[in-house]
């Protein structure tokens, strides 16, 4: 039964790996989902408190960087809290209404209508909306090493336990 529940957790985490390019399946959080019911299931032994509680503290990484990652990218383009936030939101629709695309382009469209009327300048919009995009596409970067540390760590606990 054990080696069941590994299989499982195991196959979790890869899908919850695929969720950082897929934006319609959960990533990281469904990673450390799986490590969570590994240790309630499997049990914690001698490494698991300490390994759960890294794979807890690069989910809460990989998180935190996802909005500020692409949002430093906004920032260093010039673009305003509004327009970030119109972004954010854009890409929080387009997750609904087109999956797996709507995510980024709700982000791109969000950030550059909110900067042409903050602005009147579609150049200034266009460098914004570059801005998030590419800090969006860095943080793509950021939440798979996070991520591939989580699943990392998790090998880590079963090796030695």
């Amino acid at each position: 039964m054990e080696t069941l529940l590994t299989i499982v957790a195991g196959t979790l985490m890869v899908v919850g790996l695929a969720g950082i390019f897929l934006p319609f399946v959960p990533d990281t959080l469904l990673i450390w989902g799986a490590a969570l019911g590994y240790g309630l299931l499997v049990g914690w032994g001698v490494s698991g408190p300490w390994l759960f509680g890294l794979i807890t503290l690069l989910g809460l990484l990989a998180a935190a960087a996802e909005a500020w990652v692409s949002s430093a990218g906004a920032f260093k383009a010039g673009a305003s809290p509004w327009s970030i936030l119109a972004g954010l939101a854009g890409g929080a629709l387009g997750f609904f209404l087109f999956p797996p695309l709507g995510v980024a382009i709700g982000l791109l469209t969000g950030t550059f209508l909110v900067e042409y009327l903050r602005r009147k300048d579609a150049r200034q919009a266009v460098r914004a909306m570059v801005g998030i995009g590419l800090g969006y596409g860095v943080s793509f970067g950021v939440k798979l090493i996070l991520g591939l540390m989580m699943i990392g760590a998790w090998v880590a606990w079963v090796a030695l336990d």
